[in-house]
């Protein structure tokens, strides 16, 4: 992929951008990039996300600084845009100050295109991509070197499948989606039973796989294909690197993924969820909406609405963190209880000997 490069803007322009108002005046100010705080420079964007920390943040040599609207009065001698939601505006800042660069829209010489390939305004396919028999891609879509897409596969306008991606047929790709290299997207499911003599009987995966609008899919991350029906994955979700989705799973809309994360076949997770690192969700088990799955959490049984959850089996968050509190305490305890007595069974025995 081309590397970014900066764009620079007017700060007037930028917060008009952003919907943001300008405080401290310097509208028209020239922002070349953005930097954080303890880095940036007169001519940076930078930004505070905890107001705990405003004190610190005065001492950046930014020349703007994005803050939350509760302590946007503590910055009056320099420019500032008051936001609810610094992180995500910031975020913003930077794709308007580094535009991802598009590559030239075509198809290259090494690529191979399939009967029936139907493609939109500016698509651009790299070498050695391989797009099968009866695909769709919308307006502006990217496929990377290497990546493959099998039979009858949809993408919609504006998404960007990245080096390596395999997909395979009959997946639905939404618009905007990003998918990371060596993703794979749709392959068979673990779908096996056993027969009555113990062989095992590979079930056959007759569904497909859906991401909807401005879904991304991290490096090396896989997403089964249902048995039947549909794996879905909600829009605006995003799966970390090295993740795991089983056959027939449904994501809801924004949830967020941490690497290495598991779902087993038919679990669902609803918006706006967070799920951190390593964690695992069995199958067939419900987990609410607005809900947290604490890192390395192994979730057996279903997760209502808003909870959160830590630790193996999975638990109240405030349940295992008195837990934690006990184990530490479990050496102490031995001393006082367990330690004394295996002390006199030893005088004991040794009173037995002489």
């Amino acid at each position: 992929m081309i590397p970014r490069v900066p764009r620079p803007r007017a700060l007037r322009e930028l917060a008009r951008a952003l919907g943001l108002p300008l405080r401290g005046g310097g509208g028209d100010a020239g922002i070349r990039g953005a930097a954080p705080l303890d880095a940036a420079g007169p001519g940076d964007l930078a930004a505070l996300y905890d107001p705990r920390f405003a004190d610190a943040a005065r001492a950046s040599r930014a020349g703007a600084l994005i803050v939350p609207e509760e302590v946007a009065d503590r910055f009056p001698d320099r420019p500032v845009l008051p936001s609810r939601a610094p992180k995500a505006d910031f975020a913003r800042a930077i794709e308007l100050l580094y535009p991802e660069p598009s590559p030239e829209p075509g198809v290259d010489t090494r690529a191979v295109l399939g009967r029936d390939v139907v493609l939109g305004h500016e698509v651009s396919i790299g070498p050695l991509a391989h797009v099968g028999d009866g695909c769709r891609l919308g307006d502006r879509v990217v496929i990377g070197p290497g990546a493959v897409l099998l039979e009858g596969v949809v993408v919609g306008a504006d998404t960007r499948i990245h080096p390596g991606v395999i997909v395979y047929p009959g997946t639905e790709i939404g618009r905007r989606c990003r998918l990371l290299a060596g993703a794979v997207i749709g392959a068979p499911g673990f779908g096996v039973a056993v027969d009555a003599e113990g062989r095992t009987v590979r079930l056959p995966q007759l569904g497909r796989v859906v991401l909807e609008d401005d879904v991304e899919i991290g490096a090396n991350t896989t997403v089964d294909r249902a048995m039947f029906g549909e794996t879905r994955i909600g829009a605006g979700t995003r799966l970390d690197n090295l993740v795991q989705v089983g056959h027939n799973v449904r994501f809801g809309r924004n949830v967020l993924v941490a690497a290495q994360s598991g779902f087993a076949g038919s679990s669902s997770v609803g918006d706006g969820t967070l799920v951190g690192a390593q964690a695992g969700v069995g199958d067939h088990v419900r987990v609410g909406g607005r809900a947290v799955l604490a890192t390395r959490s192994g979730v057996l049984k279903d997760v209502a609405d808003g909870e959160a959850v830590a630790g193996f089996p999975a638990m109240p968050l405030a349940a295992w963190r008195r837990l934690v509190v006990i184990l530490r305490r479990l050496p102490e305890t031995w001393r006082r209880i367990g330690g004394r007595g295996a002390d006199r069974d030893k005088k004991a025995k040794g009173r037995e000997e002489a």
